[in-house]
């Protein structure tokens, strides 16, 4: 600021001569001055305003995550009650129903898989490399599509449930020991046909046994 007035003092001879230029084109450089410190400071405040506004919808997700976290818990607390609480012909009752569904989920997705292998186009002789490598990879997105959906509605529809069917069933018979080793795996991870249909005949057995042990 010192600097500044000394060097208007030592000009001041030149800005006498000339003071409405001068009184002009100081106006003109404050005017600037004021315009490049209201754009920054607009900026600063949008940015400040976007960082708020994209704080607030993360705030606002998390809580929609925790009641939906918050719900799931409650409803699967709900079904293990129920499945705890019930006597072995509701537990059997329960259990078919769910093989039952999971049964009609597998013939679904097999027919599914049989259109489309019926729907596959023979290659001719006399389409080029090109053409056979793209039908090749359109045949295959659509086969890892369906696999995956069915992988999808199994984990949502039935895991949890077989799982909680499968570890109350085994708690009301002690002595059961599933046929194969990698049954408690399926329950998890069927992966394939083989292995939903080896779900549904493990719960169907149990249940059936679990009326047989208590008949006698």
């Amino acid at each position: 600021m010192e600097k500044l007035i000394e060097h208007i003092a030592k000009e001041w001879s030149v800005v006498s001569q000339a003071p409405f230029s001068f009184l002009l084109i100081a106006a003109i450089m404050f005017g600037l001055a004021y315009l490049a410190a209201k754009w920054r400071f607009t900026a600063v405040i949008e940015q400040v305003n976007s960082s708020n506004d994209t704080l607030r919808e993360r705030l606002h997700l998390k809580s929609e995550q925790a009641e939906s976290y918050k719900d799931r818990a409650l409803k699967y607390d709900e079904k293990v009650q129920f499945v705890v609480d019930s006597d072995e012909v509701a537990l059997k009752e329960r259990t078919i129903e769910v093989v039952k569904n999971l049964r009609e989920f597998i013939e679904r997705y097999k027919r599914e898989d049989e259109r489309m292998m019926m729907g596959r186009r023979s290659l001719s002789n006399e389409e080029s490399n090109e053409e056979r490598q793209k039908a090749w990879e359109i045949e295959t997105n659509n086969m890892m599509r369906l696999s995956n959906e069915r992988n999808a509605e199994y984990d949502r529809r039935f895991r949890v449930d077989t799982i909680m069917l499968r570890d109350e069933l085994r708690s009301r018979l002690p002595n059961y020991k599933p046929k194969e080793s990698h049954l408690d795996h399926m329950y998890e991870h069927p992966t394939n046909y083989f292995g939903f249909n080896d779900v549904a005949c493990d719960l169907e057995h149990m249940a059936k046994l679990l009326v047989t042990a208590k008949a006698s």
